[in-house]
């Protein structure tokens, strides 16, 4: 063991595991499929084969534009570079959380289920878009 007793120095224990865009990048990456799992439950009652399908197209949407947001987020130096690298995560994250908050709380009178198929897909679209976007932005935002 004497030859591992200085691998724990001081650099390690200060060392963060996490930045404060890691975690909001984390934190609308989980929102999505626990807010699409709670809603189904409440809007379809306690199926549970409904909830794990939604709960994995959301997570499989969502992993997309984190990843890209991941690798962005690395390469920030700076905070304004760090939102315009979480962008394409938060932005349709937030959106869709409160696209099904809302459709719990008045959901459609024809088909209750459609949306919960829909939003995905338009997620995932504007999503990518703002991959693009951030990505072309982002060299302008690293370079000041």
């Amino acid at each position: 063991m004497l030859l591992f007793e200085g691998l724990e120095s001081k650099d390690l224990r200060r060392r963060k595991f996490m930045s404060k865009f890691g975690k909001l990048n984390l934190l609308a990456m989980i929102a999505v499929p626990v807010t699409v799992a709670v809603s189904s439950l409440i809007i379809f009652g306690t199926r549970f084969d409904t909830m794990s399908y939604l709960f994995g197209l959301n997570l499989a949407v969502v992993l997309i534009p984190g990843f890209f947001s991941w690798l962005m987020l690395r390469k920030a130096n700076n905070d304004i570079s760090s939102w315009v690298a979480i962008s394409p995560t938060l932005i349709p994250g937030a959106w869709l959380v409160l696209w099904y908050a809302f459709r719990t709380v008045s959901p459609a009178a024809v088909a209750p289920g459609a949306e919960y198929i829909a939003a995905p897909q338009y997620y995932a679209m504007l999503s990518l878009l703002l991959v693009v976007v951030t990505f072309i932005a982002g060299f302008f935002v690293r370079s000041r």
